[in-house]
């Protein structure tokens, strides 16, 4: 007798068996985006700096997650952004200078704000797969209650015969 898998194990079996077939190069080139970050170094210095001190939970949390999909850095990454914003607008729309970036750099609220929206990021990450797990479950087990009261309604209706296996 086939053993019944519940909705999240046929996902994490779907997951594991698309992660062995490969789907290629979706995700993005390291050495493209290191060649772009070289480009940018002479033009917009204070910017550079800025981001990269900013950024550091971003940079880590891409270096370190394999894979082709890379949602630890999408979630961290658009957080720690968010928070990078807009004091990052402020330099660009004020003294765009390698002092003022450095001089936000040390600025603990500063850094306080950049590193807490990626910790934020890095909870969401954290608390988004349990949660998604738990609803998969629950409506799979809604959808199994449902069908059963429709068999049991069939049951009612026509007798015990539609519930015997074989025939013939």
């Amino acid at each position: 007798m086939a053993k019944k898998m519940s909705a999240v194990e046929q996902a994490r079996a779907a997951a594991k068996a698309k992660k062995g077939g490969g789907g290629g190069g979706a995700g993005i080139n390291k050495g493209v985006v290191l060649a772009i970050l070289a480009a940018l170094v002479p033009f917009s210095l204070p910017t550079v700096v800025l981001v990269f001190f900013t950024m550091l939970p971003t940079l880590a949390s891409w270096a370190t997650e394999k894979g082709p999909n890379k949602y630890a850095f999408l979630c961290v990454g658009g957080l720690n952004f968010s928070g990078v914003f807009p004091y990052l607008f402020a330099l660009w729309f004020g003294v765009h200078t390698l002092d003022e970036a450095f001089r936000m750099v040390t600025d603990p609220i500063m850094l306080m704000t950049a590193y807490g929206c990626a910790v934020i990021g890095w909870g969401i990450y954290a608390a988004m797969p349990p949660m998604v797990a738990s609803y998969l479950a629950a409506s799979s087990q809604r959808r199994v209650n449902n069908l059963r009261a429709a068999q049991r309604k069939l049951i009612d209706e026509w007798g015990d015969e539609v519930a015997k296996k074989g025939g013939g």
